[in-house]
């Protein structure tokens, strides 16, 4: 599933919004991979604010556990964070593999309105070492994006963001936004600022 993304900083909007630009901008790269700091949006009392987290659970067995599937969310890994501490993910476009010409894996950028940012579902849940981490929800994939894989992050409208942070029961559907899906070089081959560490990304 998902393992890179990309945000970028957009004009306009509310205050909170601003403020999410702003988070946006401090961090490292536009570009975001399992293990990289991210923006995430919580809400509190009705009013929303961004923080910067760690993007995977760290576990033992696995270092960045950064997708958490929606018809898992009631057991064990996931529970307590789904009930109690979820969060949006402000996203401009995602990254998936797909089959390609010669058995090769082709990667494809999908996005939204190019001025808006797409929300996805996250959960989160604080680190001793690492601190703040999330995970991005993933539910089954809208039909413009089947051909590539069966699930993909849930990408939310907005009114369904708003009652997604406010808690209690949610429905996960697939999206039935628009998005653009384009086939382009991978963005795993794109250099990373000086001073990051390498990190192995498994694409499924």
């Amino acid at each position: 599933m998902c393992n890179t993304y990309i945000v970028r900083p957009k004009r306009g909007g509310a205050a909170w919004q601003a403020r999410v630009s702003e988070d946006i901008a401090k961090l490292k790269s536009s570009l975001v991979r399992k293990s990289d700091p991210g923006v995430v949006v919580l809400a509190n009392a009705q009013r929303f604010r961004p923080e910067i987290m760690r993007w995977g659970f760290w576990r033992a067995f696995n270092p960045s556990i950064n997708n958490s599937r929606s018809d898992k969310l009631d057991s064990g890994m996931w529970r307590d964070a789904f009930l109690q501490r979820r969060c949006l993910i402000p996203v401009s476009a995602y990254y998936e593999w797909g089959a390609g010409t010669g058995g090769r894996k082709q990667a494809f950028e999908i996005g939204g309105d190019e001025e808006e940012w797409l929300w996805i579902a996250g959960i989160w849940e604080p680190h001793p070492e690492h601190g703040p981490c999330y995970s991005m929800v993933t539910t089954a994939a809208a039909p413009s994006v089947g051909f590539i894989h069966d699930r993909m992050p849930a990408v939310l409208e907005w009114t369904g963001a708003e009652e997604y942070l406010a808690g209690g029961d949610f429905r996960f559907s697939p999206f039935a936004g628009p998005l653009s899906v384009t086939p382009c070089e991978s963005p795993l081959a794109r250099k990373k600022p000086p001073g990051d560490a390498p990190e192995q990304i498994s694409l499924l």
